[in-house]
């Protein structure tokens, strides 16, 4: 059987009429149908840099989420200000939904948030415009003026940023800030990360915020109300067996036992608090 190697061969026999040319044409065509399409790689970032967006409704704004992530930045989003947000977590910028303000406003962990001049200085508010009736831009607007920020409507936001960080230095800390340790167990308070005698121990968000009370707290006895109201809220309806559940987990991670603890140690009717 003839084969065709070249298009100048393939033309020559179209002039000619040659039997079966018709048939080479369509199985031409459709393999060039199938071929694969070549998808450009993944873009990796060099570096990045740490925004913390607080917002009520993060859904609404997805779209300046998802530009943020694909612009380089390691976005980090809550939908309050807890205690973490206030004394532990480390970020370049804070992003506030100004469109919210009566929402975030009746926080009374925002109310610190935004009283705290260092905080102040590294947020924006953001003029969110959709959603709820508590969203609109006069209300965004006048919660920025009353904030003391600057502020950017959602689609602004990314440029906003960008100008930003370029004129303002990265968080950091000297040496080892940001680092807790008890024992074995280390803490990189501006990354979540926790590690037993090196290796990573991957804890959910509420393992990692009890054990970073109970080395806050240096040995003093935590009461379960206590924990309950800090990590989830005085809104909260549940009983204690929450935070039982929770330690019994966060020990099982840290290869501790309730018999002979390492880390965290029971006392009976009131608590918990680190071992000795």
């Amino acid at each position: 059987m003839h084969t065709i190697d070249t298009d100048e061969e393939l033309q020559r026999m179209a002039d000619l009429h040659l039997p079966g040319y018709s048939m080479v044409k369509r199985r031409s065509e459709e393999e060039e149908e199938q071929a694969p399409v070549v998808e450009a790689s993944p873009f990796l970032c060099a570096s990045t840099r740490r925004i913390v967006l607080i917002s009520p409704y993060p859904n609404l704004l997805h779209e300046l989420i998802r530009d943020l992530s694909a612009d380089c930045y390691d976005l980090m989003v809550f939908h309050r200000v807890d205690d973490f947000v206030l004394h532990n977590l480390q970020a370049d910028l804070y992003l506030l939904d100004g469109g919210a303000a009566n929402v975030l406003s009746s926080d009374p962990g925002f109310r610190t948030f935004i009283a705290d001049p260092a905080k102040r200085k590294r947020s924006i508010a953001i003029k969110s415009q959709r959603g709820p009736a508590a969203y609109g831009g006069k209300a965004a607007r006048q919660a920025a003026e009353a904030w003391g920020l600057a502020s950017a409507a959602p689609h602004e936001m990314l440029d906003r940023v960008g100008q930003w960080l370029l004129r303002e230095p990265a968080e950091a800390g000297e040496g080892d800030a940001g680092l807790l340790g008890f024992k074995n167990l280390e803490i990189d308070t501006k990354r979540m990360t926790v590690f037993r005698s090196g290796d990573r121990i991957d804890l959910t968000k509420t393992e990692y915020e009890l054990l970073l009370h109970f080395i806050q707290a240096e040995g003093a006895v935590l009461t379960r109300e206590h924990m309950m109201e800090d990590i989830w809220g005085a809104a909260f309806f549940g009983n204690s067996n929450v935070v039982d559940v929770h330690v019994k987990s966060l020990r099982r991670k840290l290869g501790d036992s309730a018999v002979s603890p390492s880390y965290i140690e029971t006392v009976r009717g009131v608590g918990y608090r680190l071992a000795d």
